[in-house]
């Protein structure tokens, strides 16, 4: 039986807790408008994520573009080579040598998380929970995450996130560099080897910023949307948002005074040429309505109305059958016995013809009327000639 609710009745926060509690396995369906989240229970603990809104393979094969990981011919490759073999995305990556297990299962739950993070942030909404979990989970890269561990980071956001919020501006603003950031030489810069390892948050350096503003600055290679920013940073949204508020707060990145956002070309993306529509001429030949209208026309015109002499059986066995019920001995005879006594003077052949049950010839029963009574008392005996004699002598 499925579980299922608002989610302004019944919180994230308590759903998740109930789950681990008992121990669930199933599927985590959430809802709002057209978009929906799926997460994945295995005894109580998250194996699984995914949104409409966000595939996060795709979101990691971006993040291992924006490390140097790949370029975005490869991607591209992997994607064709995907849609040949069928294979997961991680799959594939790993095959190809440019991605570690260890790299992909922390790319993974990296992803989850943002897209958890994103969930509890919702206030509206509807939730189902069905004890189905799909067959072909990826849980080999993808480490199962304990309930508790999203709840207490997803507090934590839910404490930072609306202060971040309101001092950032809308996340559909362009944003771009400052002349100072231009002129700034970043540590990334001198240290590649250790942006590509992933290292988590490092001391100032000679630009004064830490690891994650330099990593967020360096998407700014053109004036981009926050929204666009955190679809492609490696950092979860809260910790892409603070980066670029700090950013924003040092003079190195400021709102851009266009009013549009410069299209950034991702070569791991088919850029195929909008081009209008071209209605498809219509080779129909101008013979096949008419030939439908014969095929349908032909059939009731050699329709039979009284008889079976028309070669269509189909349309003939629609026909009401001319069926005669023959009823077997013993039937026949209860029936004759029941229309003599109904009348015994004409043996019921009036009475079975208004019936609908007419008789083969007469009626079988002979007429009990014409019989004698045996309930009548007998005529006496006429007296024998020894009788008489004895009388006569006494």
């Amino acid at each position: 039986m499925a579980l299922e609710g608002s989610l302004r009745d019944f919180d994230l926060f308590s759903l998740f807790n109930m789950i681990k509690i008992q121990g669930k396995s199933g599927t985590l369906v959430l809802t709002r408008g057209q978009e929906f989240v799926k997460v994945y229970f295995d005894n109580g603990e998250i194996v699984g994520v995914d949104s409409n809104q966000v595939r996060m393979e795709d979101r990691v094969g971006s993040m291992l573009v924006r490390l140097g990981r790949l370029t975005g011919e490869e991607l591209l490759e992997m994607i064709q080579r995907q849609r040949q073999t069928l294979k997961r995305m991680g799959v594939l990556l790993i095959e190809s040598g440019k991605v570690s297990p260890h790299d992909l299962q922390d790319a993974l739950s990296h992803q989850a998380m943002a897209i958890l993070h994103r969930t509890f942030r919702w206030v509206s909404g509807d939730y189902r929970f069905d004890s189905i979990i799909p067959s072909d989970l990826d849980r080999d890269h993808f480490p199962a995450m304990p309930v508790d561990t999203v709840l207490m980071e997803a507090a934590r956001v839910q404490d930072e996130w609306p202060e971040v919020e309101r001092k950032l501006p809308s996340f559909d603003m362009p944003v771009a560099r400052t002349p100072k950031a231009a002129a700034l030489q970043l540590d990334i810069h001198k240290d590649l080897a250790g942006v590509l390892e992933g290292h988590g948050a490092s001391a100032p350096g000679t630009s004064g910023l830490s690891h994650e503003e330099e990593m967020v600055l360096s998407y700014f290679d053109l004036p981009q949307s926050i929204e666009e920013i955190v679809q492609v940073s490696r950092y979860d949204e809260l910790d892409t948002c603070k980066a670029i508020l700090a950013l924003m707060q040092k003079g190195l990145l400021e709102v851009t005074a266009r009013t549009e956002i410069p299209r950034v070309v991702r070569p791991w993306v088919d850029d195929a040429p909008d081009e209008p529509l071209v209605e498809e001429p219509d080779t129909r030949s101008a013979l096949l309505w008419p030939l439908v209208a014969v095929f349908l026309a032909v059939p009731l015109i050699l329709w039979v109305p009284k008889g079976r002499g028309s070669y269509n059986l189909g349309l003939a066995s629609l026909q009401p059958a001319d069926v005669s019920v023959v009823n077997d001995g013993p039937t026949r005879m209860l029936q004759a016995w029941a229309f003599r006594m109904a009348s015994p003077t004409d043996g019921g052949r009036p009475l079975a013809e208004a019936l609908g049950r007419p008789m083969q010839g007469a009626n079988p029963v002979q007429d009990l009327s014409k019989l004698p009574d045996p309930m009548a008392s007998a005529p006496a005996l006429p007296s024998s000639p020894a009788s008489a004699s004895k009388t006569a002598s006494r």
